[in-house]
């Protein structure tokens, strides 16, 4: 049964959504690995979950580099680990790195068989059909496609789209996510910081203060 954590970001004080996911394992201390989005040569973005991750008991974090660091030897241990973290970042880079090194399908059975998968921002938006929605606002605060990455299909997890960092007081990103919507069929959801999304099997669970739009409109 599919198992997916989805995240705009973690934000101390903010726990609500590791409550309730937690029930997703299992397990009192899960073993988790945590993938960047581009190498994190000194660990500082690592280290940081380390220590998010310690308020829940859980400090086994495996660093499993798919871009300059990559090891394929670790690919085993990798997918023995209960839950495998995407982490934030250039969303563009991200996915053309898990398509260079073939992860797309990876990722997809690792989930089938009962991995779960936690993203934060990136990690969230790569597990839809589709990063399209990134370029809506690349002008504004958005990833830049340095990487050119011409196809933006992804790991096709989820339904829906995911929108991380949403701020309602900024109309013309509501307005521009409400244009987008008009042009797909399917649903958006804009999640604030601190907030996110939680799927276990066929039910999703929205935690937190989440927008729906559909088609132009906001629900």
């Amino acid at each position: 049964m599919k198992k997916l954590i989805l995240h705009s970001d973690q934000i101390a004080g903010k726990t609500q959504v590791e409550d309730t996911a937690f029930e997703l394992f299992g397990l009192n201390k899960p073993k988790i690995a945590y993938i960047p989005s581009q190498s994190d040569p000194t660990r500082k973005y690592f280290n940081e979950k380390v220590e998010w991750y310690k308020q829940f008991g859980v400090s086994d974090l495996l660093y499993f580099d798919i871009d300059k660091e990559y090891d394929e030897s670790k690919t085993d241990e990798l997918l023995k680990t209960d839950a495998i973290f995407l982490s934030g970042g250039n969303t563009y880079y991200f996915l053309n790195s898990l398509k260079k090194r073939n992860f797309i399908p990876l990722l997809r059975e690792y989930v089938e068989k009962g991995g779960v998968l936690i993203g934060v921002s990136a990690g969230s938006m790569i597990m839809s059909k589709t990063i399209t929605i990134t370029t809506i606002d690349t002008d504004i605060n958005g990833d830049q496609n340095a990487v050119n990455l011409k196809d933006f299909t992804s790991l096709g997890l989820v339904d829906f789209e995911f929108f991380p960092h949403f701020d309602e007081k900024d109309g013309e990103i509501t307005r521009r996510l409400i244009e987008y919507s008009k042009e797909i069929d399917s649903v958006i959801y804009a999640c604030r910081d601190g907030d996110g999304i939680i799927v276990n099997g066929r039910n999703i669970q929205l935690v937190g203060e989440i927008v729906k739009i559909i088609k132009g409109e906001i629900f």
